[in-house]
Formats: structure tokens, C-alpha cells, sequence
């Protein structure tokens, strides 16, 4: 008979079981981190074609590339964080791209152009939400020294740090060209105004400009008498062809009978008008403005415009108006919504950044309808 185990030769069987597990253990973490590691590489990174034969073509080109100083910051430094436990989470969240790579989203340089804005707006909006976390692994406001930088650029950092911006609301394509971001505004901007040209309306209807229209007197008239403006609203009251005679109704100020606006006290343009229009204006109220003690004097204007540049319903050109605030705007700093100022506020935020898009002068005349028309102080029904 075997006499049972007691004291160290009982103890010796578990001390053998918790050394392997112990060893096991470390073994998984350090394979685990070693893959961890290696999915770290610029060699993992540029392994996809998708990668490789695009945004790292362009990365060679940067100076996180090659440099004077001889240091370069491969693709985890940029997109993935340090921290273990950030870093771990990214892993998570970029696995979809597993997903998108088995399925072919951006398998040709086609494919992957027509995906670049998108795909760097979620890097913008991850280095945003996170304050530039990776970017300040290399670089601080702290250890900047504002008096080696050129004028310009010390002028800029320092306004950005009192201001509390974050990296990536200044420095988008350091690494990687910049996407056409007005491709897709545009795009959907072409298909609204085809969608227009076939809309067959009938008098009575209410209509809504899809870009500044000009109008005349009489249907037979060459010379324009005055601009509708993008999202007014007119009320058809006759179709002869391709031709439309529309009414118009606004709020003409004291002292700016060329100007015709949506209400009272703000400056939202239904049309500009010369003056001929202007002595064909039919005034039907008058008020005075409480704030300013201006006379505002509600009027109403019948023109001619041509057919094919009106929509029925507003929300397509608020959906693009959105889009082009989303797109254009962002580029410098996060997304301001239009309840962050009023209507009369917009008209001089707008003029005084348009200069650093590249929108033209009919994108940013419906981007400042759209604002204003959802501004702080909008009324709902102009929403």
C-alpha cells in the first residue's frame, strides 16, 4: 500500500502546476505582445497594397518621412496610441478594416480616392476627440521654443495654445495629400440641380431657389432686375413654358430698399433688387424693429424667373448646406453647429473665413442660407 503524500511532497505537485501556468502565462503575454508589437511595423502597415501603392507613396514624401534631424515617425506613431490600454482598443476598432480589406472597399486606387475624405475624416474626428494625443508623443506647446520658430509660425502656435486648438485642427496632410473635399457637396449638389430641371410644378405651389436666380419684370424682358437668393421661398402663380412667374414677399429695411429679407430684424436674403424692382414693390405692413427702432415694411414683388432652378421641398438644400459646413469648415476647427451664433452673426463668420476654403461664390451663398436659417435665433419653420 502507497502511503499518502504529507508536507513538502504534497506541496511539491502544486508548486509544479502554478510555476507552469506562471511560465505558460508569460509566455502567452509575451507572444501576445509581440504580436501587438509587430502589427506596430511600417512592414506590417505597407503590407496591404491598398496602403502600400497609396498613403505610403505620399508619406515618403513628408518630412515624417526623411528629415535634417535623421527621425522618423512610422504609422502606429501617427494612428496608434502608446498606452496599453488605448492601444488595445484601437486594435479592436481597426479590425473592421479586415472587413473592408476581405471585401475590396479600396483594392483600387479608384476605389480608394473616392473613400479618402471619408477615410480621413475618421482619423480627423479620432485626433480631435482625443487632442492630438499621438501628435503630442512628439510634440508640446511646453518644450516649444516660440522664439526659435519663424514670426509666422510663433504667431500661430501661440494663438492656437490660448485658444486650447489641438494639432489636427491646423496640421491635416503633413503625412498624406489632402482629399478633395469638395467632391462630395458638389456631387450631390449636380444631382439636386438635375432633379430640378424635370420638376413640373403647378401654380399655387411654394418653391425654393437652388442657387441665386435672377428675375425679370416682365416675361419678355432680357435684362435682369434684380437676384433671388439660395432656399428663398416664392409662390408660383404661373407656368408659360420655361418660363416661371413667381411671387416674392419679404421685409424691406429702412435705409436698404435694395435688399428684400425674411423677417424682421434679421438679415436672411430673400432677393437683391436695382431699382426698378424696387418701384414695383407693393407694401403691405410696417413695423419698427424694437432693438434698433428701424422701420421694416413687409413687401411683395411679381417676377419672371426660368424654370428648371427651383425644388419643392427644403431639406435637400439643408442637407448640402450641412454637408458643406461639415466638409469645408472643419478643416481648420471642430464642427461649429448653427445654433452657435445668430443670423445676423453668420453673415460676418462667413465672410471672414470663406477666403480659406475653396468654395465658390454660390457654395458659400447657400452655406450662409443654411446657417442662418438654422442660427440660434431662426425661426422653426425656416428650419
Amino acid at each position: 500500500m502507497t502511503a499518502p503524500m504529507t508536507g513538502f511532497g504534497r506541496r511539491w505537485p502544486l508548486a509544479f502546476v502554478l510555476l507552469l501556468a506562471a511560465a505558460g502565462g508569460a509566455i502567452a503575454w509575451g507572444g501576445f505582445n509581440t504580436a501587438m508589437e509587430a502589427t506596430n511595423s511600417l512592414a506590417f502597415c505597407t503590407s496591404c497594397h491598398a496602403m502600400r501603392d497609396n498613403v505610403y507613396q505620399e508619406y515618403k514624401t513628408s518630412a515624417h518621412y526623411s528629415n535634417r534631424s535623421g527621425v522618423r515617425a512610422v504609422c502606429s506613431d501617427c494612428h496608434v496610441p502608446r498606452d496599453w490600454g488605448h492601444m488595445l482598443i484601437r486594435k479592436v476598432t481597426a479590425s473592421k478594416e479586415l472587413l473592408h480589406w476581405m471585401a475590396g472597399s479600396i483594392d483600387t486606387p479608384e476605389k480608394f480616392e473616392a473613400k479618402r475624405h471619408e477615410l480621413a475624416r475618421h482619423e480627423w474626428d479620432r485626433m480631435r476627440a482625443n487632442d492630438s494625443r499621438e501628435c503630442r508623443n512628439c510634440h508640446s506647446f511646453a518644450a516649444m521654443d516660440f522664439h526659435k520658430q519663424s514670426a509666422k509660425a510663433a504667431s500661430a502656435m501661440a494663438a492656437a495654445m490660448k485658444a486650447g486648438k489641438t494639432c489636427i485642427d491646423c496640421h491635416k496632410g503633413v503625412a498624406h495629400r489632402l482629399p478633395d473635399i469638395t467632391a462630395g457637396h458638389r456631387a450631390a449638389f449636380a444631382q439636386l440641380a438635375a432633379a430640378a430641371k424635370t420638376l413640373a410644378p403647378t401654380p399655387g405651389a411654394t418653391l425654393y431657389a437652388i442657387a441665386r436666380t435672377p428675375f425679370r419684370l416682365a416675361p419678355n424682358e432680357s435684362n435682369a432686375a434684380g437676384e433671388i437668393a439660395p432656399a428663398a421661398a416664392v409662390a408660383l402663380r404661373s407656368v408659360d413654358g420655361d418660363v416661371l412667374g413667381v411671387e416674392l414677399e419679404g421685409w424691406q429695411r429702412e435705409g436698404s430698399p435694395e435688399m428684400m429679407y425674411q423677417r424682421v430684424g434679421q438679415r436672411v436674403l430673400v432677393a437683391t433688387l436695382d431699382a426698378a424692382a424696387i418701384e414695383k414693390l407693393m407694401p403691405l405692413e410696417t413695423v419698427t424693429d424694437p432693438d434698433t427702432d428701424l422701420a421694416w415694411t413687409r413687401m411683395r414683388l411679381h417676377v419672371w424667373v426660368p424654370a428648371g432652378g427651383f425644388v419643392s421641398e427644403l431639406d435637400p438644400l439643408w442637407q448640402i448646406g450641412a454637408r458643406i459646413n461639415d466638409d469645408n469648415c472643419t478643416m481648420c476647427h471642430a464642427l461649429r453647429q448653427p445654433t452657435t451664433a445668430t443670423a445676423n452673426q453668420w453673415i460676418g463668420h462667413v465672410n471672414a473665413m470663406k477666403r480659406f476654403t475653396a468654395l465658390t461664390g454660390e457654395e458659400v451663398a447657400l452655406l450662409q442660407a443654411y446657417l442662418q436659417n438654422h442660427a440660434r435665433d431662426a425661426a422653426p419653420a425656416s428650419r
